[in-house]
Parts: structure tokens; C-alpha cells; sequence
């Protein structure tokens, strides 16, 4: 069994808002606490790269 139990962020491929977010096992990325998709009303996420939230590294 394959085991993904890691939560990450997504953000929405519509409007760009980001949620915390698990994958299930079929690779579908679903938002946490808002199963019914993104307040646009779209249902497709990408998860964010975390290097993205690093930014502030780059300042030393």
C-alpha cells in the first residue's frame, strides 16, 4: 500500500487562492475543510512548490 499522508498546500488553477490540501489515492487534490472545491467554484489544484514560499532566503 502506498502510503501519502502528508498534507501540503494548493492553490486553485482558476483564481489562484491557496488551501491546505491532501491527495487521495487516485491523485485528486482536494482542499481541506472544503471538500466541495475552491470558493470560485472550480475543483482543479496544483500543489504549490515549497521552494515558491522561500523567498526570504534569498535576502541573506
Amino acid at each position: 500500500m502506498t502510503e501519502r499522508e502528508d498534507d501540503f498546500l494548493a492553490a486553485c488553477d482558476e483564481c489562484g487562492a491557496v488551501y491546505a490540501a491532501t491527495e487521495t489515492e487516485a491523485g485528486r487534490i482536494l482542499p481541506l475543510g472544503s471538500r466541495g472545491g475552491c470558493q470560485c467554484g472550480s475543483t482543479s489544484f496544483s500543489q504549490v512548490d515549497s521552494r515558491d514560499l522561500d523567498e526570504s532566503d534569498d535576502d541573506s
